[in-house]
């Protein structure tokens, strides 16, 4: 007799407890904000960039924000195999430029070495940027340190063969901003 008013009582308690719990914390994008690290980062994991050019008065930029980068397969999917990379124009405005974006938000898909590989204009849904996320290349592993690549003089060639490539987009970009 005791426990039935109790279990009565005791689960009515527990159903409203947890409907009314917060739900799980859905995995959040990690973003950069310095293009130059997440360029190295790029270069020494092989994985592609997302360069997501907004600024703070952007209406459209708070939206993706709030809506689309908060999708949880988005955030994994930019966690597990890009490097996201918030841009704020208005401190970036070389960048920008040498990327001629004139429009927020501008998503710009990049490959581990800077190729721009795709870009999208505007707001843009869950499935519109996974559509974009998809063109990019499934990360590549860069040789494992110490490890000899062909036609090089062990690592510290291919360290040096990296620093000339970064070196080479850098003056690339450089020339574009003196247009």
């Amino acid at each position: 007799m005791f426990r039935t008013p109790l279990i009565r009582t005791a689960v009515p308690v527990i159903v409203i407890l947890v409907s009314t719990a917060p739900p799980a914390a859905a995995q959040e994008v990690r973003w950069r904000h310095d293009y130059s690290a997440a360029r190295r980062e790029a270069a020494e994991t092989g994985r592609p960039l997302l360069l997501d050019f907004g600024t703070e008065a952007c209406v459209w930029c708070r939206k993706l924000d709030a809506t689309t980068f908060r999708d949880p397969n988005v955030a994994k999917l930019l966690n597990d195999r890009f490097i996201p990379v918030k841009i704020d124009a208005n401190q970036e405005p070389k960048l920008t430029a040498a990327l001629s974006i004139d429009s927020f938000p501008t998503l710009v898909l990049a490959s581990a070495n800077g190729k721009v590989i795709g870009r999208h204009v505007g707001y843009a849904d869950a499935a519109q940027l996974t559509t974009l996320l998809n063109k990019a290349p499934a990360p590549v592993r860069p040789a494992a340190v110490g490890t000899p690549e062909p036609g090089a003089d062990g690592a510290k060639g291919s360290k040096e063969r990296l620093d000339a490539d970064l070196a080479a987009l850098h003056r690339e970009i450089a020339a574009g901003l003196d247009r």
